[in-house]
């Protein structure tokens, strides 16, 4: 339980700040975006930091202490409560994303600046033994164990807040994707090895992705989730397909090369969740057919998107059936609804962050009102 009388007081007013009507219309609206009914309006996340009233950490004191973990998570729940947009009350164990890396034992540099990122291999040799070794002991990591602490104790927690108890969920760890796992275990010699050793990185592939499909199915059984839907990180709620696969690495790949290494293996590690959405960090333009054609895709959300435009983005997403979570430039939304004689766009959340993101809870009031007005929202420099 806690230990921190601040911490019980910031929950106590969580909980009483909770508005139960309003997240039940949030449900609908994220219901309503999968379904390809109209809605009443365009779910909507507004990014922006905690108020200082909020008890947060840095991540290197959140890695060992479980409760300053899951209280640095509880922020997003706190501003969402605060600005009233349309994210559902989501955390998530947070330890970045070497969790899979750390149960093949590679090491992880941990820092304030850049969460965490997994040392790599760098060798061959190491790999191949990596491979032979196979499958990690999930059950008995040590790292599963602290995974796991994170999960009891925020169960724990929140069973002792009405409201809260009813409306977070907690959302697998980071599990990433199979290219990235093997990119993140191998480091940025497994670039040179799709030339020099395909059959090694096909090996490792194999291993990645059978790896992430059996922690992601403990996890979802730990959590009581099902394994074709769940709620993810960012508020958003996965109503086709239950899981999140992430392809930053996989951007610095060729076309040729995407189709052989990455998205066959994208296309496994779907299949048995019923499908899912799929993250990208960079400029995917180069692959956005293969993953519009990839069976499993139901849904994008890119980290870079000013690589694309939003209106011609739109329509290749609908036609290929999938949702856009939308992080980029607005200017085009009007347009959209335009075209739509007035009526709010099908399939489409916007999820402001990054160079999108407001500065504090003031500024993220009044890009949720221009986001609601379908007007676009300043751009930060760099």
């Amino acid at each position: 339980m806690l230990e921190l009388d601040a911490h019980r007081r910031a929950l106590e007013r969580l909980d009483r700040m909770i508005d139960l009507d309003h997240v039940a219309s949030c449900e609908r609206a994220q219901a309503d975006m999968w379904a390809g009914q109209p809605p009443e309006r365009i779910p909507t996340f507004i990014s922006f930091p905690a108020p200082p009233d909020w008890p947060r950490y840095p991540f290197t004191q959140c890695w060992d202490d479980i409760e300053k973990n899951f209280m640095t998570q509880m922020a997003g729940v706190y501003c969402g409560a605060l600005l009233q947009d349309d994210r559902l009350c989501t955390i998530t164990p947070e330890w970045g994303v070497v969790t899979i890396p750390e149960l093949f034992d590679v090491p992880s540099i941990i820092t304030d600046q850049g969460s965490s990122m997994s040392a790599g291999l760098h060798d061959l040799e190491t790999v191949r033994a990596l491979i032979d070794r196979g499958m990690p002991d999930i059950w008995h990591h040590p790292h599963i164990a602290r995974l796991d602490a994170f999960v009891d104790f925020a169960t724990d927690v929140l069973a002792g807040y009405e409201n809260l108890a009813q409306v977070v969920h907690m959302v697998v760890p980071d599990n990433q994707g199979p290219f990235d796992l093997a990119h993140l275990i191998w480091g940025a010699e497994i670039f040179y090895a799709l030339h020099d050793h395909p059959d090694v990185v096909h090996d490792l592939l194999a291993l990645t992705t059978e790896t992430y499909i059996r922690f992601t199915h403990y996890y979802k059984r730990k959590l009581g989730e099902p394994l074709d839907c769940g709620y993810h990180i960012c508020g958003v709620k996965l109503a086709r397909g239950g899981v999140r696969i992430c392809d930053d690495s996989a951007m610095l790949c060729s076309a040729d090369v995407y189709r052989e290494f990455v998205r066959p293996y994208n296309e496994r590690a779907y299949a048995p969740f019923g499908g899912g959405w799929l993250h990208y960090c960079g400029n995917g333009n180069h692959v956005l057919d293969q993953m519009l054609a990839t069976p499993g895709i139901n849904a994008i959300h890119m980290g870079n998107p000013d690589h694309c435009d939003l209106y011609d983005l739109y329509y290749r997403m609908r036609a290929a059936d999938a949702i856009l979570i939308w992080s980029g430039s607005l200017q085009r939304l009007a347009d959209l609804r335009a075209d739509g004689g007035g009526a709010h766009p099908t399939g489409l959340m916007v999820l402001t962050e990054n160079r999108y993101a407001a500065q504090d809870l003031e500024g993220a009031r009044r890009d949720l009102e221009r986001v609601r007005g379908y007007q676009p929202i300043p751009k930060a420099p760099y």
